[in-house]
């Protein structure tokens, strides 16, 4: 009984020593091989997110970019350039003039201010002070507002008169203009 039990307690430290080796085996494996691959797995993956979120995001600017030269494309021919500063002054004068001729306003000064020069435009912009009935004045205002091309009222200031119904207004009148491409 005595070599069987030796017999076992030696095949058990054997079994014993069997699973601790390959437990250390096994350990040694996956802090070698598979831990590493594991964390480059990892980082990989996370390398490929942030890249999936960069062309997320490129995709969006692509997408607004195209949006926006699309409507660009729709408003160009309204803003194209007519020539040298000194003509598109005149033409933007001239628009004015004929949008308050009509009227049965006084006109006090029309001044013309300095051409700002934005980054693919030029923004031109004229003072016009004018005196009559405020409904001529609305008249104005209206003109402007609904004429086909994009010129707009950037301030305006209204007085009222001694004389009822009557006022005093002074307009900042804007036109965008297009850069010439030369």
């Amino acid at each position: 009984m005595s070599v069987m039990i030796a017999s076992v307690k030696n095949n058990r430290e054997k079994v014993l020593a069997i699973i601790a080796v390959s437990v250390v085996f096994g350990t040694f494996i996956f802090t070698v091989i598979i831990a590493p691959q594991l964390d480059e797995r990892k980082s990989r993956l996370a390398r490929m997110h942030q890249l999936q979120l960069k062309l997320m995001k490129m995709r969006g600017d692509l997408l607004i970019k195209d949006r926006i030269d699309s409507i660009y494309s729709q408003i160009k021919p309204l803003i194209v350039s007519n020539g040298t500063d000194q003509q598109e002054i005149s033409l933007f004068t001239r628009e004015l003039r004929n949008l308050y001729s009509k009227l049965r306003v006084n006109t006090r000064t029309i001044k013309i201010l300095p051409i700002v020069n934005e980054e693919f435009y030029k923004r031109l912009s004229i003072r016009i002070e004018m005196s009559g009935h405020i409904q001529e004045i609305i008249n104005f205002v209206h003109s402007v507002e609904t004429y086909h091309n994009p010129i707009r009222i950037e301030q305006l200031n209204i007085t009222a008169r001694e004389i009822a119904d009557n006022v005093q207004a002074s307009f900042l009148v804007t036109k965008v203009v297009a850069e010439s491409e030369t």
